[in-house]
């Protein structure tokens, strides 16, 4: 961080709502970090908010949206977890395409960065948009690298963008976009290769996380086509990323988990893997607290730390100060200041 980053902060703190993180002198001034590569072992959570209300360039940050506080970053990192994905709007950091960025939500998103750096830990940023990004001047929601949506050079100018701005953050890692669903992954590989190509012209070396196509599932990675589209890739310091819920469908959007599954849901992706040297990621497991669903959360972090030489970590899906306490793959205690664990969390901690 230049000093001309901290007079920057200082100017607009008093636009940001209280509770969102701001970050100080003493902060930015930490011991770096080492840069992550496609080997760091990455062990963490999905710190969710600041994605909230994505289409509203004009949300109000506490009100619409929030960024994580400094006792839900303290927790994870007592936990001994050391990476947090963060899931913000890309349509409201970059509100007109190839337009510059809001320096208001740059603050915000700096400000996280600098504070999980002072307690040495990593920072995936993620767009959480789908595969898609709202235009201010349109005022449509509209699809990267698909007929009538919005052309991957889009992608490319907004991921430099980025870059120039956290190229010298060395716990930063980029993860290019959450889930993308609407592209075929020939269109998907082509897009992403923009935001990849962007990130390098801006001079950025830190690690990229590579979504697939089709909601980016580990499960589904060969059959949507996401395997032969990717093979060959080539960068010098990347890693894929998928996403593996363990309910009967995949989708994360029940409570009851299928028996058996979560010791074999990954393994096509694992050989593919392997059989081209390639290092994978996952953004988002979750799983509900009932016997069962525990069972198959505990296999599937077996099978990862089994096979470390393909699987670099994983975030769990989700914490976050707005999320109710009675959604079932909450991961933040009720209560911070005196915290007993979720279910899930013991899986987490013994493979960390």
């Amino acid at each position: 961080m230049t000093l001309n980053d901290i007079f920057r902060q200082i100017a607009i703190s008093g636009m940001l709502i209280a509770g969102t993180i701001t970050a100080t002198a003493a902060q930015a001034a930490a011991p770096k970090m080492p840069m992550a590569t496609a080997s760091t072992k990455l062990k963490g959570v999905n710190l969710s908010g600041a994605e909230y209300d994505s289409n509203n360039i004009a949300a109000k940050p506490g009100y619409q949206y929030t960024y994580p506080s400094h006792a839900e970053i303290d927790y994870y990192k007592s936990k001994g977890f050391n990476v947090i994905r963060l899931p913000f709007s890309g349509s409201r950091l970059q509100p007109r395409a190839m337009g510059p960025l809001n320096k208001t939500e740059l603050a915000q998103l700096r400000a996280t960065v600098d504070y999980a750096a002072s307690k040495r830990m990593y920072v995936i940023l993620d767009p959480h948009e789908y595969g898609a990004r709202y235009d201010a001047a349109s005022k449509k929601k509209k699809y990267y690298g698909i007929s009538g949506g919005v052309p991957a050079s889009q992608f490319g100018n907004f991921w430099k963008l980025v870059a120039m701005e956290f190229k010298n953050s060395p716990n930063v890692i980029y993860g290019l976009m959450n889930e993308p669903n609407k592209q075929t992954a020939k269109q998907w590989r082509a897009v992403a290769d923009y935001g990849v190509f962007g990130i390098r012209k801006a001079g950025a070396k830190q690690l990229i996380l590579i979504p697939g196509t089709s909601w980016t599932g580990a499960h589904s990675w060969i059959k949507s086509g996401n395997a032969a589209a990717w093979t060959g890739f080539k960068d010098p310091n990347f890693a894929f990323e998928m996403h593996q819920y363990l309910d009967s469908d995949y989708s994360g959007t029940h409570s009851t988990c299928a028996a058996g599954k979560g010791a074999v849901v990954l393994k096509a992706a694992t050989d593919w893997a392997r059989a081209h040297h390639y290092k994978i990621f996952i953004g988002e497991a979750g799983w509900a607290s009932n016997a069962q669903c525990l069972k198959e959360g505990t296999a599937l972090m077996s099978y990862m730390s089994k096979n470390a030489d393909v699987w670099n970590g994983w975030a769990y899906w989700s914490a976050g100060k707005w999320i109710a306490q009675s959604y079932m793959y909450m991961l933040t205690p009720a209560n911070l200041s005196k915290p007993t664990d979720k279910p899930q969390m013991k899986a987490l901690v013994a493979n960390l």
